[in-house]
């Protein structure tokens, strides 16, 4: 069921209904929202979400003020990513200032969340690359102060920690799992305020938060699992064969080449085989014929061009496919990855299409998922229905840390 006539605007709604059962809102927040927005028109849809924003901070603040604490962190969760829906349609260069202004409103809202947890969540600055990654280690509740599993739960291709926190950290918590939350360059603050764009060798960015994890008494250093979503089902096992202080990592959904993928769609938009088979490089009138068709569809126009280019730093389509032509794991990376992995797979998520393939290919200790269109799962990232993917995932999670410690 489509709630906006706008395939972007209605895929981003979708991230409040998805995330509903960990706090992210409601049907009737989403239902109301889309009377209120024109469609097509981002900047509406901006309005419409940031004004309801700011309606639950202005409740969350009323509420602290009474003494209402749950009532208070409930409101600021929501604001939060009802901020950072709003602005997902305005990505781009140059950076709008209106999404400047929304992710700073955004983060201050879920520091309030942060610090309003019980138990807080504490903000930690890990050193990375003359900068600081933004970073939140959050106990399991009741188990404060024991030894335990810690899941590194990372974000993809256009995420922060509040989305990252909604779709895998607050279920982790429920089970036991201490959390630790991070943005990486191309992500968050380090992409809106300081320009940094994602990196393939995302190793390098994870290893300075495994140090800092290993710094946290309470984490058992046994059992430190890497998690993220999206682009990160690239970017886990790509960490996993160089990090090897992981117990587990899960991929969701496993990909093992990136930028392979694009070769059939731009086939379908009129590129020669040929042609194709030149990937990355492109002719001009090449270039010309896919922009055409890239620009003439709201949904490729968002991911390509106003996603694409800024998070990868690229200044048209050509320098694009040659930056993603690094996001590939090849024989050599997917042999040294050792510990045991979850690759998933959803049956209309494009992004799963070599799902299968990574799994084939790994040597270390495995186990695939199929998220089905039956269960209403079937879609990226499993969103609307991320309760059942969370429970399966974490059963495995569970499972696997439970065997290595006989």
């Amino acid at each position: 069921m489509a709630w906006f006539s706008d395939p972007v605007h209605d895929e981003f709604a979708g991230l409040v209904l998805g995330l509903a059962p960990y706090g992210g809102g409601d049907v009737g927040e989403v239902e109301r929202l889309a009377t209120q927005v024109t469609p097509g028109d981002d900047a509406s849809f901006f309005a419409a979400f940031d004004g309801l924003a700011q309606r639950r901070i202005e409740e969350a603040e009323a509420a602290a003020a009474a003494g209402h604490t749950a009532t208070a962190r409930d409101c600021y969760l929501r604001a939060a990513l009802l901020l950072g829906v709003g602005y997902h349609p305005l990505f781009g260069v140059p950076v709008d200032p209106r999404l400047a202004d929304a992710f700073r409103r955004q983060m201050a809202a879920f520091d309030r969340v942060m610090e309003l947890g019980q138990p807080p969540g504490e903000k930690l600055e890990v050193p990375y690359d003359g900068t600081h990654l933004p970073v939140y280690f959050i106990r399991a509740p009741w188990h404060e102060h024991e030894v335990r599993p810690l899941l590194l739960v990372g974000g993809g291709w256009d995420s922060t920690m509040v989305e990252n926190y909604l779709g895998m950290g607050v279920a982790a918590l429920r089970r036991g799992y201490h959390v630790l939350l991070h943005d990486g360059p191309g992500q968050g603050r380090l992409l809106v305020e300081e320009g940094r764009p994602l990196r393939h060798d995302w190793e390098k960015v994870v290893t300075p938060v495994v140090d800092a994890a290993l710094e946290l008494d309470v984490v058992d250093p046994r059992a430190i699992v890497y998690q993220s979503w999206s682009l990160g089902g690239y970017m886990a096992p790509r960490v996993a064969a160089f990090e090897h202080r992981l117990a587990a990592i899960i991929a969701d959904p496993g990909q093992l080449d990136v930028g392979g993928k694009f070769a059939e769609p731009m086939q379908k938009m009129g590129l020669s085989t040929a042609a194709a088979a030149k990937l990355p490089h492109l002719e001009p009138g090449d270039e010309q014929l896919l922009m055409q068709a890239i620009d003439g569809d709201r949904s490729l126009h968002w991911k390509i061009v106003q996603r694409g280019f800024w998070t990868n730093a690229a200044a048209d389509l050509a320098a694009w496919l040659a930056e993603m032509v690094n996001w590939k794991l090849d024989d050599d990376l997917v042999a040294k990855i050792r510990c045991p992995t979850l690759v998933t797979a959803a049956e209309s998520d494009s992004a799963s299409s070599n799902a299968r393939d990574l799994y084939a290919a790994l040597t270390c200790p495995k186990h695939f998922i199929w998220f089905s269109d039956a269960d209403g799962a079937g879609m990226h990232c499993e969103m609307l229905n991320r309760s059942l993917a969370n429970r399966q995932m974490l059963d495995w999670l569970d499972d696997t840390l439970a065997a290595a410690r006989r």
